[in-house]
Parts: C-alpha cells; sequence; structure tokens
C-alpha cells in the first residue's frame, strides 16, 4: 500500500508543498483550472486598478473593463514622429497581431456613441497605444 505525500495538493494535480491557500486547501503553486483561473482573474484586476489609478480614475476601481468609463486624459504630450526604418520591424510586427487588433477591436466596441473617445490599449499599465486614426477635428 502506498500512503499519500501528506503535502500533495487536494486536487490530485500532482503539486506538492508546505504551504496551502487557507480559502481553497490547495498548494500554492497549484495547476488546476480553477486555481489557475482565479491567479488570472487577481493579476488583471491588478492591472485594471493600476490602470484606473494612472489615468487618473478616481473612486471605486472598476472590477471589469466593460463597467469602466472613459478617461479624460488632459495633458500636454510632447509626440516624437517616427516612419519608415526608425520603427523597429518589431513594433510594426506587434501592431499587426491578431491579439492587438482584438484589443483595440474590444476597446473601441466599448466606447460610447458620440462621447469622442479614442479607443486606446493600455500594456502592462505603463504604456498607452492610442488609435488617433478616428480622431476628428
Amino acid at each position: 500500500m502506498s500512503q499519500s505525500n501528506p503535502f500533495e495538493c487536494i486536487c490530485g494535480c500532482g503539486e506538492v508543498n508546505l504551504k496551502t491557500q487557507l480559502r481553497t486547501n490547495h498548494v500554492i503553486g497549484c495547476k488546476c483550472p480553477s486555481c489557475i483561473g482565479r491567479r488570472n482573474k487577481r493579476k488583471g484586476q491588478a492591472g485594471q486598478a493600476k490602470m484606473h489609478k494612472r489615468l487618473g480614475g478616481d473612486g471605486w476601481t472598476p472590477t471589469n473593463e466593460e463597467s469602466a468609463r472613459p478617461y479624460n486624459v488632459e495633458c500636454l504630450v510632447m509626440p516624437e514622429s517616427k516612419v519608415g526604418g526608425q520603427v523597429p520591424a518589431s513594433f510594426d510586427k506587434f501592431i499587426a497581431t491578431e491579439w492587438f487588433r482584438r484589443a483595440l477591436s474590444q476597446s473601441a466596441r466599448a466606447v460610447p456613441l458620440g462621447s469622442g473617445a479614442l479607443p486606446c490599449v493600455v500594456l502592462r499599465g505603463q504604456w498607452a497605444v492610442v488609435d488617433i486614426r478616428r480622431r476628428r477635428k
């Protein structure tokens, strides 16, 4: 008869650790779908909170982007235009990816009609890529 390891996760994922999570009793680093989803949600909401604060948001932090509101970013910018060989090929490749196209499309669909807000993708809470092609005077 084999005896199970007392430090093995209760879900049977095979992960072994001395520490367990208080709420779920799974070990730290568990690889079951429930734990992976929980970690992804926590990281995503932390990123949304960081973005909310850095864009000047006040009050409660939206728990998902769909309930967020457009931000009025009033600041002076000093644009620098780069074209052709000055733009790294990796940036062009990134902007052309299906992932970026979907992210920008998701932002564009969330913009309320008539608001004049521009779709924007914030990367790692530090860089905002704004689609200015729709800008009207």
